[in-house]
């Protein structure tokens, strides 16, 4: 009875804690475009960032939001991209690539609880082969997504 409580437990974990949640916005003000090319510590709308620019535009460094998310990498004017990783303030975290402020390409989420999934991204949703894995760091289950379903196991 306990095993098939806590595999209930955990797919239901798995199902709705690793889902793809979404990034805060990174403010900008058109007075950067001034700016000499280098790295800047400033604050806007509340947001703390230390930023490399070039030609007035982000192109990586830490952000951190009043509510305690944060991100660490690369960015493209005000949207993350290029290889990062982003925490949110109730601890879930994603770590890989990013394009026009989406997951989008191999990174893994991994949730407060040592939950992961780990695999292909596209336009913020999983979408191709993909791994499950326990706080333990064991394979509970893999296959093949789309639109962050499982449509084939492994």
């Amino acid at each position: 009875m306990k095993k098939i409580f806590y595999a209930t437990v955990f797919f239901l974990t798995v199902g709705f804690s690793l889902n793809a949640q979404d990034f805060n916005t990174i403010p900008y003000n058109t007075q950067l475009k001034s700016f000499a090319d280098g790295w800047y510590q400033l604050e806007l709308e509340g947001v703390q960032l230390d930023v490399e620019l070039r030609a007035g535009k982000y192109v990586k460094g830490n952000v951190t939001w009043p509510d305690g998310a944060s991100y660490s990498g690369g960015l493209s004017g005000a949207k993350l991209s290029g290889k990062g990783t982003y925490v949110w303030s109730n601890g879930h975290r994603y770590e890989g690539a990013f394009k026009n402020h989406q997951r989008h390409g191999i990174g893994s989420q991994i949730d407060a609880d040592g939950m992961k999934w780990s695999g292909k991204w596209k336009g913020n949703q999983k979408n191709g082969k993909g791994k499950v894995f326990d706080p333990n760091g064991m394979v509970t289950q893999k296959g093949v997504w789309a639109a962050n379903e499982l449509v084939a196991r492994k």
